[in-house]
């Protein structure tokens, strides 16, 4: 939860939460029925791919492009694309995909990035705002990019090369933030973003994950008390289960999202079946 806070202002996701949770209050003193959830039909998302000087990218564009869009996807072992993952979790009514940019070249060695006596997240959002101002002043298109309301883009996913080398909460170890408020054109803001080291290779979970957070307004389902596992391996949410093949949002957070096709009320006294499958990875 420190971490949480170092990292900056609410995020945007969390504020369509609030705004959510708002209207559903009001709508049970009866007022008019809350906004329909955001995360159904056509969603589209950026993929800003960062190297630096002194480590180049090793995995290329069009491998993060099949990663993220390509349907029936198997590379680096995993069980589909991030469009195949979010398609059936939500019973086709998700299509999400990411427009992934061509490297970006950093303006300073990696090490000025990694620097751990700068504060959590400093760095980051630097280099994230070198590279969205190199899109736009070579005048990317940010109109195919989906905002909300507010004009706030959904998805920023920042891969950059190489493998991770920083601790925990520190330089550039995987999170997921906000930006002050990067301008992209008169229509479209940037806040909301994620940012992780590529690695040698791609994995679902974690990606998916984050994306929960800033495309369908999902909080975390961990303890952060530690008093407990949380909803654990039950839910992408929490553990979310293997890196490259990641279990099912939750139930509840299926329904909340609209994406539900079958809901069994439960009353008290009733009791039903459920019939547990063999765990596969």
């Amino acid at each position: 939860m420190a971490a949480h806070d170092a990292l900056g202002p609410e995020r945007r996701w969390e504020e369509r939460r609030r705004e959510r949770q708002a209207a559903v209050r009001t709508t049970a003193d009866g007022a008019a029925a809350p906004p329909e959830p955001t995360p159904v039909g056509d969603i589209t998302g950026l993929c800003l791919l960062v190297q630096f000087p002194d480590v180049p990218g090793t995995i290329t564009q069009q491998q993060v492009s099949d990663f993220c869009n390509l349907a029936g996807y198997s590379g680096f072992g995993n069980n589909g694309s991030v469009r195949d993952y979010f398609l059936e979790v939500s019973e086709g009514k998700l299509r999400y995909r990411n427009v992934v940019t061509a490297y970006y070249t950093a303006q300073h060695n990696r090490s000025y990035y990694t620097d751990p006596t700068i504060p959590y997240g400093s760095r980051a959002r630097e280099l994230i705002t070198e590279g969205l101002t190199g899109l736009r002043n070579n005048g990317f298109d940010f109109s195919q990019l989906s905002a909300d309301g507010s004009g706030s883009i959904y998805a920023l996913n920042v891969f950059h090369a190489g493998p991770r080398v920083n601790a925990w909460s520190q330089g550039l170890w995987p999170h997921q933030s906000s930006l002050p408020g990067f301008v992209a054109s008169p229509t479209r803001t940037f806040r909301d973003y994620q940012i992780t080291d590529m690695g040698n290779q791609l994995t679902l979970r974690t990606f998916c994950h984050e994306n929960g957070h800033m495309v369908c307004t999902f909080p975390d389902l961990y303890d952060y008390g530690s008093e407990s596992n949380g909803v654990g391996h039950y839910c992408l949410m929490c553990y979310g289960g293997a890196d490259t093949n990641p279990v099912h949002v939750s139930a509840y957070l299926k329904n909340e999202a609209g994406w539900t096709s079958k809901l069994t009320t439960l009353t008290v006294g009733s009791s039903f079946p459920v019939s547990a499958e063999p765990t596969t990875s």
